[in-house]
């Protein structure tokens, strides 16, 4: 069954996505990547960029909300967390035309047919397919714990593949999504992929255990990436999918970035990887010389070319969920309303660093939390009134 595949990203990601168009195209020459610019409101405005016969850009107006609807989205939330945010709306949008579809990060690199992922997903219960971080439990020299999972979630949403059946599923993941896609670590959310371990069990998702599938410098322990007359292997399997997460094309040496101590050695001590790093680094650089210089994050900053602060974004997305309607960032004819309010927001951002102030003493202290609770109830529950929604999020 033909798969549609699609990614999400903004403009300076591009070379990326290019390159994982081409792996699509040598593995599944029949097959399209949507490649939606979170960047760029107007499908049509999409101009100038290399287009390979295998790739469809789509912008934002693609996802079926008003326009006011997205300016929302880009001013409550980061880069990371918009791209994040509306990754089941692009997926419900391809099943309109498509039984089955599969999201895959921009930074992943397609290195075999992916022969299993089609079956696999029409044979899932619920017409959900994700894969876990890892597929066995961790030993001592792990990269990460097992307790690391408890912060970023079960499964890696850099791939997940849905049919039809999934639709439920859709609309309850971005009915948190539209609101609570968010890295607040302190409310327990990891952008998208908190809400999907709670999902997987109401949707009865299938976990896929293919270990050649979204491999990355965390669970190698368990995959080794090797080579062999067929090609690519991870873990004596062949490998498909290999998600190379915060690599520079740049940097000759590192496998990833994503840390604070270097990624040399995993290179040096592994020929296979090492080469499939070199593949794939000049793969990027090639797509990147083809394209003009990267250009700003639109919504980074307001039409007077000010940053937009995450306590600034959440004072804004409290307001709004409030109903108090204050005015876009993004609008230069809101330009005088939107700084007057910029210079009132410090009093939502005051309040805000309070309940995290409370959140932390919860976690930190929680007997003297107790203790406080107990002696001063009427302020404890005012606080919960004020601060904690009704799904139970701090705001």
């Amino acid at each position: 069954m033909p798969v549609a595949y699609c990614t999400i990203l903004a403009s300076n990601y591009l070379p990326k996505a290019l390159t994982l168009a081409e792996s699509l195209a040598r593995h599944h020459p029949d097959s399209r990547l949507h490649v939606l610019l979170i960047d760029a409101p107007v499908t049509e405005d999409i101009t100038d960029l290399p287009r390979p016969d295998n790739v469809e850009y789509v912008g934002t107006d693609r996802l079926g909300l008003p326009d006011r609807e997205v300016r929302r989205l880009a001013t409550i939330y980061d880069l990371v967390e918009l791209a994040t945010a509306i990754k089941p709306l692009l997926l419900g949008q391809l099943l309109l035309d498509s039984e089955q579809a599969a999201y895959l990060d921009p930074d992943t690199f397609v290195t075999a047919p992916m022969h299993e992922l089609s079956p696999a997903l029409a044979a899932s219960e619920g017409g959900i397919l994700l894969t876990p971080h890892f597929l066995r439990p961790l030993p001592d020299e792990a990269p990460e714990t097992d307790g690391h999972l408890l912060t970023v979630g079960v499964y890696n949403l850099g791939f997940a593949a849905v049919d039809r059946r999934a639709r439920p599923f859709l609309d309850w993941w971005w009915g948190h999504l539209r609101e609570e896609c968010l890295f607040d670590y302190l409310s327990g959310l990891f952008v998208d992929q908190k809400w999907v371990d709670v999902g997987a069990v109401l949707f009865a998702a299938a976990t896929f255990r293919h270990p050649g599938y979204n491999v990355s410098i965390v669970n190698l322990h368990e995959r080794p990436v090797g080579s062999g007359p067929e090609g690519w292997t991870a873990g004596e399997q062949p490998l498909r999918l290999y998600h190379f997460h915060a690599f520079d094309a740049h940097d000759p040496s590192q496998l990833s970035t994503r840390g604070t101590t270097s990624t040399a050695r995993l290179r040096e001590e592994n020929e296979a990887l090492d080469l499939l790093c070199k593949e794939y680094a000049a793969l990027v650089l090639a797509a990147e010389a083809q394209l003009p210089p990267a250009s700003s994050y639109p919504y980074a900053t307001d039409t007077r070319g000010r940053h937009l602060s995450r306590q600034l974004r959440r004072a804004w997305r409290l307001q709004d969920r409030a109903g108090a309607s204050p005015p876009s960032p993004f609008d230069p004819a809101q330009a005088g309303a939107w700084d007057a309010w910029r210079k009132r927001a410090w009093r939502q951002v005051g309040r805000n660093l309070a309940v995290d102030a409370a959140k932390s003493m919860r976690i930190a202290l929680p007997e003297e939390y107790g203790r406080l609770r107990a002696r001063f109830p009427g302020l404890t529950r005012r606080m919960r009134e004020r601060y904690v929604g009704d799904d139970g999020i701090w705001g």
